[in-house]
């Protein structure tokens, strides 16, 4: 599980990623919150991943930073649909569903931004110097994938 965050803004990191990522970071949100609303029993769910180092983050020892984390799964979702990505119906309720149950419960959980984590590895880095190194990263993946990034990042000008 990974959250890409290379930049502090929301919107600019989610303009950032291509487009495969940008997609697969709607849906690890989505699962992040999820768990995160299960352990606090607030919904049914599974919460095997709490162990994962960035849910263990976000969800901040029982303080989770989940209006934070559904900005950024909105932003990330807006852009993917900006770009031509399609969810289903079932998934945008959801979603819809999980965007109550936040506010409906804002006062259990952290209203400050998720702060900078880098995890990769065994690389657990915190601070500003986050961002910079999910850029290089994302810039490494997108050197060694087969297919073309597509996220308006020009690779060969750096």
């Amino acid at each position: 599980m990974q959250i890409f965050r290379p930049y502090e803004s929301h919107e600019q990191s989610a303009l950032y990623l291509d487009n495969r990522r940008l997609s697969k970071q709607v849906l690890e949100l989505y699962q992040i919150i999820r768990v995160c609303l299960a352990k606090m029993e607030i919904i049914e769910g599974n919460t095997r991943y709490l162990s994962h180092p960035v849910v263990k983050h976000i969800y901040n020892n029982g303080h989770p930073y989940l209006p934070d984390a559904l900005h950024f799964l909105h932003a990330c979702d807006m852009e993917h649909q900006r770009r031509g990505g399609r969810r289903n119906e079932a998934f945008r309720d959801d979603v819809i569903r999980l965007t109550e149950m936040i506010h409906n419960n804002y006062k259990q959980f952290n209203d400050n931004k998720i702060p900078p984590y880098y995890v990769y590895g065994d690389d657990k880095v915190y601070g500003d110097s986050v961002y910079q190194l999910y850029r290089e990263l994302l810039y490494q993946k997108w050197l060694d994938d087969t297919i073309a990034p597509r996220c308006g990042v020009n690779l060969m000008g750096r």
